[in-house]
């Protein structure tokens, strides 16, 4: 479950995380934009709430100086349509004087599963291009935890002080595991003369963890699902429609949106993101794969699988039963398999007439060609 941005930010602040001041502008208070604004001290960022990324692009973040152009803004974005998604909150932020931008994420997985800390000092918008080379990757072993050496190491790395970070890093990792999330990234962490401040935030929440402390989200979010999502709930996997035409297909949050930003660095346009989760069998496989080909804007597929608990030969078999089908020949499906079992993967699939890609750089070329 892809977390809202203001909820998001509500679990950063209950560990003490530092973000910038805001109010939430529901459908239902459209009437008092200006009251609610007024609260917030100016210039402005406003900013549609949605459970896509790719807002910005598409106009759906905008800047404003004075209260009048937060209003009309905010009604301008209300029960917008983008996506399949109807915006149904708008958050007004002050905007920060930002020094620096700064890149921070934690992703739960991985074989054996750990914590993914990765750290760049070329945070912001673009963030895959801007920090390509630049990038501190950290595993975190769950029994052992965040220790003082990994704060210090990303310290160093992003040329701050190992006392000026250690808060937020230890706050992060805490609500990893409080809010059961997959994912928590902070794009960018503002350096400001105020100190550290996330002003952007994504999250995803693992809705099957049965974790109390999830019950408003899931609630919110069960409200608001579309004929898709439900049906990819009933299977068991995570499913979020997007603007483009590319869909893709991983197996774990961190990956499947890695392989999305991917596929979007390169000129795709995703238009679905579907989340097989862990341990996916070959019916669920088939399941999804049908689901996303069942999208009438979908025309090309990329299905990205590191085989761990999800076993890549059983990726094979239902990706190529769904194929047989289908029966929708002019969607392209280009498949990317590594890890265990993917010898005998490859193998169906080339006996299939699929011919599997070695890396992701190659799937996401061949996928946009």
């Amino acid at each position: 479950m892809i977390l809202y941005e203001f909820e998001a930010k509500r679990v950063l602040e209950e560990f003490g995380i530092p973000t910038e001041a805001s109010v939430l502008v529901g459908e239902g208070d459209a009437w008092r934009v200006r009251e609610l604004a007024s609260r917030v001290p100016g210039p402005y960022v406003v900013k549609a709430q949605l459970r896509q990324w790719g807002r910005g692009k598409a106009g759906l973040v905008r800047f404003a100086d004075t209260l009048g152009e937060v209003e009309e803004l905010v009604r301008a974005m209300l029960g917008r349509e983008w996506g399949g998604e109807r915006v149904r909150y708008v958050m007004v932020s002050e905007r920060v004087r930002v020094l620096r931008e700064l890149y921070v994420s934690m992703m739960v997985g991985g074989s054996p599963p750990g914590v993914l800390l990765l750290a760049s000092g070329a945070g912001g918008v673009e963030v895959e291009e801007r920090a390509r080379g630049d990038v501190l990757a950290i595993r975190i072993d769950p029994a052992e935890g965040l220790r003082d050496y990994m704060v210090r190491r990303v310290a160093k790395h992003l040329g701050l002080q190992a006392d000026q970070l250690a808060p937020l890093l230890k706050g992060m990792y805490a609500a990893l595991w409080e809010y059961s999330l997959l994912l928590l990234e902070l794009n960018p962490l503002a350096v400001t003369d105020r100190g550290l401040v996330a002003i952007d935030r994504k999250a995803v929440a693992d809705e099957d963890s049965g974790n109390p402390k999830l019950t408003e989200f899931l609630s919110r979010y069960e409200s608001e699902l579309g004929d898709l999502q439900r049906e990819a709930r009933r299977w068991g996997f995570a499913a979020v429609p997007l603007d483009g035409d590319v869909a893709v297909v991983g197996n774990g949050a961190g990956l499947t949106m890695a392989t999305l930003d991917a596929v979007a660095d390169a000129g795709g346009r995703p238009g679905l993101f579907l989340d097989l989760g862990g341990g996916a069998s070959a019916e669920r496989v088939k399941a999804a794969l049908k689901l996303a080909l069942s999208q009438p804007r979908i025309r090309r597929v990329l299905v990205n699988v590191l085989g761990g608990i999800t076993r890549c030969d059983e990726v094979a078999r239902g990706l190529v039963e769904a194929l047989r089908e289908a029966g929708r020949p002019s969607v392209k499906v280009v498949v990317r398999l590594s890890g265990f079992m993917e010898e005998e993967g490859r193998r169906i699939l080339e006996e299939a007439g699929l011919r599997p890609c070695g890396t992701l750089e190659e799937a996401v070329r061949e996928v946009i060609s």
